[in-house]
């Protein structure tokens, strides 16, 4: 069983992905809270930086290599995933601004929705063979 439910999560990666990657471009952490500069202790990025950019907060795509490096991995023995990033900025990334991946509450229902219609699925194919 754990199988097909770790089958299930992997099917929807690039949705439960893109819920974060949403929540990063909405300046939002995986808690649901601003994205905090560890430095500067602020949600908005420095005046020089926002006028060279056009942002004034921080939402962690500049060339958006960080994001689309962006995966699921599921751990099937204790039905866990994580999302994570292959660029190099990540551990940057990480340090700077604190817990950035991960679907916050205000996502969990979409998330929610994703995981079950792909269980369905699964689940109808393997065991109703439809």
């Amino acid at each position: 069983m754990n199988v097909n439910i770790a089958k299930s999560i992997e099917a929807v990666e690039k949705d439960l992905v893109g819920l974060n990657k949403s929540q990063m471009l909405s300046s939002k952490d995986a808690n649901d809270k601003p994205l905090i500069h560890s430095g500067t202790r602020s949600p908005n990025l420095s005046i020089a930086y926002a006028r060279r950019t056009g942002k004034s907060k921080p939402n962690l795509l500049l060339s958006g290599d960080f994001q689309r490096e962006m995966f699921l991995d599921v751990n099937e023995n204790n039905l866990t995933y994580f999302i994570d990033s292959l660029d190099w900025k990540n551990g940057i990334l990480t340090t700077t601004y604190g817990n950035i991946f991960g679907i916050s509450e205000s996502n969990q229902s979409k998330a929610k929705k994703s995981t079950s219609k792909s269980f369905k699925r699964l689940y109808r194919s393997q065991v109703l063979r439809k």
